[in-house]
């Protein structure tokens, strides 16, 4: 190895100011172009590269087998350098790497050259003549280092024929943990340095498909510069290298007189001279005319009508154009609106008599009637029936197929989901009014009819039109999903991030501690103590489509809303559906009251007296339409049943005038309680309705009076007090 350090370069070293450090550097090839910082190094190049002249290769910890490794390095004196390393070939034999070099900086040489050419007559390093190549052995590496560059320097290098070498990495950042960048073998690598930082580009084309002699909005304003300000656009339309148009504005607009593939350039530039080259390839089509059917439904009852729009659109004006549609044999076609042409019922056909401009749309639109299904009875239903079209002009001479939606299925009955988007929703206000289909209507959910859909699922009526099918949970959510999204119905649903959907259910019984009780009447002979509230608050982090709660309780339980917050509700289910958006952050709050049945059997208390519970559990899932979300309701789930109660429960609800217990009282003992109470515990008396086992006890009866003297509820912590569970509960 021989380290070769010019004049200049020494003169460099000895006076070094930090020119490196305020600059902007990238490298660029082909599309690919990355902004790079320099691995800053606490040793000079020529350390860095480690050459070892026991194995003829270098030492650096950056290099790859197989891999020619590229990076700028700053040294403790500020200066920059590029470093080129080829690692130990991929192959069993030679290694080679040829790369053509332009744009040297002056004063820059190979300061490290392994091997140099007086050793190894295969490597070559002349810069004047722009020729750089390598060749080592198995086993070895080769490379170089060339500089210093300083801040401002433009480098190309060009790969020729590479042996060994599987691709070209450069590498940037932190020394100790580097980025890199994979380039290719073939295409011509710039590197560059720069005082400021170039612009960054941005480019949207509108429309996305343009077509020739249509015009083309070039929108760049997304454009700008990190450290200054864009004083010029300049755009190359073609690819051709020549500038078409240059302004100072981001958005112009050009027309391509015919179709093809081009690359558009845009050449940014900034207020200190420093440019930025981006392409965008482009296609344009050579059709000009475009002719577009959409049908209304994509099933059609026997005898029902349903609706076809067919739109004309053209970039170049058209003289002498016609349309003709076949469709099926003994359809009914009744013209709505003709655009301007003459129709011909027996073929089908319109003739336009006046020019269409170029630039204007043309929408025709007719009424198709199935026959009826006495005339369909040698088909077998549901059959697929489709129609075809051309769009034909004379100058110029175009013949287009008409593209879009062509096909419809007959059938006897309609999905729930074509059903409610082609109803016409029955007038509340209009004695006898009843829902209607008509195919004509859109394939879009009006408010009217997601309404409808909810109240149809409440009461469990059938839809029309639908023989007979009734709407469910699922269904009804996918209702809403595509009613507020706004998607026709024959549409895919947008993507919609994921949510996280909470639901939490709170359960208060009747009895604080003591969850349902069983055998307690009023003296009117109605069951207290058999219903107990339940609360379930529903929360998102995004916004959701079509929210549903299902609640799955025991056999024989009724259900009585309280609260519904906005949903609806479906008693012979348990379930409650939203027919809006729930929005993110929002939380809805459903209550609903549940009656136990008041005959249901409690098992008896066993000899011991122990109190025995009975367990019911309720299961609920919460599922949202859009995105699909599906989550299981948290929090309490359990109901205990019992048909007696706790010591202290029995004197908190002690009808001292009755000498009974009555449940509509409170959880807060009076001072006649406390005194029944004393006279129970005097008495080492079983409290009534207390399994037969329930006394007043020494350690009861002061908690009595202390919840007595403090208005403490029996559920509650005393004052001061650790809560716990009390005795006799």
């Amino acid at each position: 190895m021989v380290r070769k350090i010019s004049l200049w370069a020494l003169a460099a070293v000895l006076t070094a100011l930090p020119l490196c450090a305020q600059g902007y550097f990238s490298v660029k090839q082909g599309a690919v172009q990355v902004a790079i910082e320099p691995l800053v190094g606490t040793v000079s190049a020529e350390e860095y590269y480690g050459y070892d002249a026991a194995q003829a290769s270098s030492t650096c910890p950056l290099a790859e087998p197989g891999v020619t490794v590229m990076f700028l390095y700053r040294d403790p004196t500020e200066q920059l350098y590029l470093f080129i390393i080829h690692g130990q070939g991929a192959g069993p034999g030679n290694s080679s790497a040829q790369f053509s070099i332009q744009g040297v900086p002056p004063g820059a040489d190979f300061i490290v050259q392994d091997d140099p050419a007086f050793w190894d007559p295969n490597d070559t390093y002349d810069i004047a003549g722009g020729q750089l190549s390598w060749a080592w052995a198995p086993g070895r590496m080769d490379g170089g280092v060339l500089g210093p560059l300083g801040t401002e320097f433009k480098l190309t290098l060009t790969p020729g024929i590479m042996t060994g070498i599987q691709k070209i990495v450069f590498k940037y950042g932190d020394i100790a943990n580097p980025q890199s960048v994979e380039l290719n073998l073939t295409d011509p690598i710039e590197i560059q340095g720069m005082k400021g930082q170039p612009p960054v580009a941005s480019l949207v084309v509108t429309p996305t498909e343009p077509r020739a002699r249509q015009e083309i909005t070039f929108d760049a304003s997304g454009s700008y510069d990190p450290d200054g300000q864009i004083v010029e656009y300049r755009w190359d339309f073609d690819g051709d290298g020549v500038v078409d148009l240059s302004s100072t504005e981001p958005v112009v607009r050009y027309t391509y007189a015919s179709g093809g593939s081009y690359n558009v350039q845009l050449t940014l530039v900034d207020d200190v001279g420093l440019t930025t080259t981006h392409t965008y390839p482009l296609y344009v089509s050579t059709v000009t005319v475009v002719v577009t059917r959409s049908i209304s439904t994509t099933t059609a009852l026997p005898g029902y009508t349903f609706r076809v729009t067919v739109r004309i659109h053209t970039d170049q004006d058209l003289v002498g154009a016609g349309l003709e549609e076949d469709i099926p044999a003994g359809w009914e076609v009744t013209p709505v609106e003709n655009a301007g042409a003459v129709f011909k019922r027996p073929t089908v056909q319109w003739v336009f008599l006046d020019v269409i401009r170029a630039g204007t749309d043309r929408v025709i639109t007719y009424d198709l009637t199935v026959p009826k299904s006495e005339l369909l009875d040698t088909i077998r239903l549901p059959q697929k029936f489709c129609i075809s079209g051309v769009f034909q002009v004379k100058v110029p001479d175009i013949v287009v197929d008409v593209g879009g939606e062509s096909c419809v299925v007959v059938d006897d009955c309609l999905s729930v989901l074509e059903a409610i988007t082609h109803m016409v929703v029955a007038d509340p206000n209009t004695p006898g009014s009843q829902d209607k289909i008509d195919l004509r209507l859109s394939e879009s959910i009006t408010a009217a009819q997601l309404a409808r859909a909810g109240e149809l699922w409440r009461t469990e009526r059938p839809v029309i039109g639908t023989c007979g099918e009734r709407i469910d949970l699922e269904t009804l959510k996918l209702i809403v999903a595509y009613a507020k999204a706004c998607v026709p119905i024959d549409r895919p649903l947008p993507d919609m991030p994921m949510a996280n959907v909470s639901a939490h259910r709170t359960i208060l019984a009747p009895i604080p501690c003591e969850g349902v009780v069983i055998g307690f009447y009023d003296p009117q002979g109605q069951p207290l103590g058999n219903k107990f509230t339940v609360k379930v608050e529903i929360s998102t982090d995004k916004d959701v489509l079509g929210v549903g709660l299902d609640e799955d309780l025991p056999v024989g339980w009724r259900v009585t809303p309280i609260e519904n917050d906005g949903f609806i509700y479906k008693a012979s289910e348990s379930q409650w559906a939203l027919l809006d958006t729930l929005r993110a952050g929002e939380t809805r709050v459903i209550i609903y009251e549940v009656e136990v049945p008041p005959t249901i059997t409690i098992e008896a208390p066993p000899p011991d007296g122990c109190r025995v519970l009975a367990s019911e559990m309720i299961a609920g899932r919460v599922d949202t339409g859009l995105p699909c979300v599906e989550t299981e309701v948290t929090g309490q789930n359990r109901v205990d049943l019992t048909d007696c109660l706790s010591v202290i429960a029995a004197i908190s609800r002690w009808d001292v005038t009755r000498d009974t217990i009555d449940l509509s009282l409170s959880d807060k003992i009076t001072f006649q309680q406390v005194q029944r109470a004393i006279a129970f515990w005097l008495q080492d008396e079983v409290v009534p309705r207390t399994c037969g086992a329930g006394k007043v006890t020494f350690e009861l009866m002061k908690e009595i009076v202390a919840r007595w003297l403090t208005d403490t509820p029996i559920c509650e912590p005393l004052p001061g007090a650790v809560p716990e569970t009390c005795e006799g509960r």
